[in-house]
């Protein structure tokens, strides 16, 4: 069919004469004539991927022709169908399903060979890698992205995508086996976006850093995120070394290396005052206007915490977390510096004893909102406040060690110091208390508490003959006679109704009751 002719009788045509079209010669000498217009709406049509446009294009030009022959009976036009194209023709002149089959039947290290040809490939290819890499990229994941560090690679061909957003938030896990080539592309990922544009960045590790062999690289990487400007850095690192951490050569470390965008600096691992890790700890630290100063799990010994707060001075603080081997001392030392923190958590260590009636230093926080803590450290803050504070939150955690008479009567004591509570938050000691320790004495507080929660992590740590610990504390709302809602939460060898009856007996009429227990443990 492909070498079959038409004869038709007509007029010849003029087609040649007007400036307007565009004669091509096939190799038996036969014309084949197209408008300029209508070929360029094809070309343009294919490109763009419109194949309805192009249907409707070429068959205006195949009636229009059939219109001329049929109107000019004297004139026979020689037209020949099918006509091979002589033009060079590329594989990506394909449709586009036909190379998405193709390019399904490529491996992982293949497809990201091809998204590196052009936009095209990666266009196309790129989802494919991703899938094959377990990289999420749907839009449900654009507010944060978690990424392994076997996964750093990916970042390089993820940011070239024409549907790369920069999240708001990433999470990062460096496995023990990462390699200093994907902490490198992990770098150059972070200095190819936008500054500042990826606020919250998280780092998770569970192995030695100070010992393995890329220590350097990860050094690197931290000090890219810092200069990046992402306004939270945390890093959290769940390998405990043996002994304490020290903070030796402080005055010699110069803090003002580069500014710095960080608002949140939180360091969660006892690497971080390591001596490999310090200088980068009081850099990052001095050279930022840090608003919230989160260090824990650090296991610094209080001289060594003495040391740490004795030379920071951090204007712009606003929010502190410590560990309770700071001593109580200390902390009020360096809250009286900082009058605009209106948030502080200290995180309890069993066994860790203070003695809070020994301080004499005064402060005077003029917002601070929430106090989180164990009675030691909390307590102390408190009596050292020249005005009673109004907290929205006031946690305590309470240590075997806490209960001097009976936990209720230390309990008080510290409520007493503030002006009002909206949440009063206790927890209870996980074992080795006794039944003594956990009635109530019969003295009310006249401070205006509005939510009583109580919760318990440990069920069935105390003796049988002591009782369970939500039920014998459930006496306690007794001496909270203003408030309106209470709530119990956490493990307790008694059901939820059973104990939702023992606190109705000691609740008023109108006070809000909830029970909260694990399912695994509760009965």
């Amino acid at each position: 069919m492909g070498n079959s002719t038409s004869h038709i009788s007509g007029r010849k045509s003029d087609f040649h004469e007007s400036r307007d079209t565009l004669s091509t010669t096939t190799p038996s000498g036969t014309d084949i004539t197209l408008a300029k217009a209508p070929l360029k709406r094809i070309l343009q049509s294919y490109s763009t991927g419109d194949i309805s446009q192009v249907v409707a294009t070429t068959s205006d030009i195949f009636l229009k022709r059939k219109a001329d022959a049929i109107l000019d009976p004297f004139s026979i036009k020689r037209v020949k169908l099918y006509e091979p194209c002589r033009a060079p023709v590329f594989i990506w002149s394909l449709p586009a399903e036909i190379l998405i089959a193709i390019v399904a039947l490529l491996g992982v290290q293949d497809l990201r060979c091809v998204t590196q040809v052009c936009s095209l490939f990666r266009e196309i290819a790129g989802p494919l890698f991703f899938v094959n890499r377990s990289f999420p990229t749907s839009p449900q994941d654009m507010f944060h992205i978690r990424v392994d560090s076997h996964n750093f690679d990916v970042l390089l061909t993820w940011i070239r995508m024409d549907t790369f957003r920069p999240p708001r938030m990433m999470l990062c896990w460096l496995d023990p086996d990462v390699r200093s080539t994907q902490l490198s592309a992990f770098s150059h990922f972070l200095q190819s976006v936008p500054h500042k544009s990826i606020r919250y960045i998280t780092l998770f590790w569970n192995f030695d850093i100070l010992t393995c062999s890329i220590f350097p690289h990860i050094v690197s990487v931290l000090e890219t995120i810092r200069a990046f400007g992402c306004e939270d850095l945390t890093c959290m690192g769940f390998y405990s070394r043996v002994g304490s951490s020290s903070v030796t050569g402080l005055t010699q470390i110069q803090g003002h290396v580069s500014e710095s965008h960080l608002k949140t600096f939180d360091a969660s691992s006892q690497a971080f005052f390591s001596p490999k890790l310090l200088p980068f700890t009081i850099q990052t630290i001095r050279s930022s206007y840090l608003e919230k100063l989160r260090l824990s799990s650090i296991k610094l010994s209080p001289s060594h915490w003495d040391k740490l707060l004795r030379h920071l001075v951090i204007p712009t603080l606003v929010e502190l977390r410590v560990d309770a081997d700071c001593a109580p001392s200390t902390l009020i030392r360096f809250l009286a510096r900082h009058p605009g923190v209106d948030s502080l958590s200290i995180i309890p260590r069993p066994g860790c004893l203070w003695r809070a009636h020994r301080i004499t230093a005064s402060l005077t926080l003029s917002s601070v909102s929430m106090l989180d803590g164990p009675l030691s450290h909390v307590l102390a803050v408190l009596r050292s406040h020249l005005k009673p504070p109004t907290l929205t939150y006031l946690g305590l955690s309470l240590q075997s060690q806490d209960a001097s008479l009976d936990y209720l009567t230390t309990i008080l004591q510290c409520v007493g110091y503030c002006n009002s509570i909206g949440y009063l938050d206790l927890s209870l000691p996980a074992q080795g208390f006794s039944y003594s320790a956990m009635i109530c004495p019969g003295t009310q507080s006249v401070v205006h508490v509005e939510h009583l929660a109580i919760s318990s992590d440990a069920a069935g740590s105390c003796p049988a003959s002591v009782g369970d610990a939500l039920e014998l504390s459930a006496s306690w709302i007794e001496a909270f006679p203003l408030v309106k809602r209470v709530s119990m939460r956490g493990c307790s060898n008694l059901t939820a109704e059973h104990l939702i009856r023992i606190m109705r007996r000691f609740a008023a009429a109108d006070v809000e009751l909830s029970v909260k227990l694990c399912p695994e443990v509760s009965l």
